[in-house]
């Protein structure tokens, strides 16, 4: 192997992520350029249950609300959630594949390998959040949304590092088990349990707290599009990513590997 594991995999996943990045970019602009057509219309005057409300898409009428629940609380953030998951899952299950006995037999270390391929993913989640951000300006300029770009570029950021935590919690659990399946079931378990914590927090009586338990809350919880940033909320989503991956790092020291 004449090139660092970081490089290997941007390499080896070149194609999903120029797919990923397209998708993303294409979006926001089947959403946002016909916003003001619509408010126009009244077409956006709808009356939301309360399941919408604690998702977070309980308004539709404004333009923050709109982009939020639109973007941010529905396809943005599912698709920055699942893009995070399936690179996450592909460059920490190489057991099964037969090739980490092939790269454990370079001159690198366990420890290098997981860092590497963290890099790698952090890089891709970077490219497909950046993406996601620049189409989500421009169809709020062409929609004529009026919101501010700071607000944006936060809530964007709320997207990216919950997909980094996301991400680093899927290579977690391919440290702990090694294989493909295992870690794409019980990744995503542990997003649809973040996910219903945030939701159930507002539906139902005194489960409030939950939400401080979903790292959706500390991306899209304190509605960034509307007061801009929460550099608390961000950092927390920050620690959560590093812990995750320090915890790979020890478990994948210390666990015996099928190579």
């Amino acid at each position: 192997m004449t090139t660092s594991v970081y490089t290997q995999t941007l390499k080896e996943q070149k194609r999903g992520l120029i797919g990923w990045t397209v998708g993303l970019a294409v979006v926001p602009m089947l959403y946002l350029p016909s916003y003001q057509s619509l408010k126009e219309q009244g077409s956006l005057n709808i009356k939301q249950s309360s399941l919408y409300d604690a998702m977070g898409m309980g308004d539709f009428a404004s333009a923050a609300g709109y982009l939020h629940s639109t973007i941010f609380a529905l396809m943005g953030l599912l698709l920055i959630v699942i893009f995070a998951v399936t690179m996450g899952t592909r460059s920490a299950t190489q057991e099964e594949s037969g090739t980490l006995d092939v790269i454990l037999a370079q001159p690198i270390s366990r420890a290098s390998l997981i860092r590497q391929r963290f890099a790698a993913l952090a890089t891709q989640i970077a490219i497909v959040t950046a993406t996601l951000g620049l189409s989500v300006l421009a169809g709020a300029s062409v929609g004529k949304m009026e919101i501010p770009a700071g607000n944006i570029v936060a809530a964007v950021t709320g997207l990216g590092l919950l997909g980094l935590a996301v991400g680093a919690l899927t290579q977690l659990v391919g440290a702990v088990s090694g294989h493909r399946a295992q870690t794409l079931g019980l990744a995503a378990l542990l997003v649809l349990g973040g996910y219903l914590a945030n939701s159930l927090s507002g539906l139902v009586d005194g489960a409030s707290w939950l939400k401080n338990l979903s790292p959706f809350y500390y991306a899209i919880g304190d509605s960034p599009l509307v007061n801009g940033w929460n550099i608390g909320h961000l950092a927390v989503l920050a620690v959560l990513a590093a812990a995750a991956v320090g915890l790979a790092l020890t478990v994948f020291e210390r666990r015996d590997l099928a190579v």
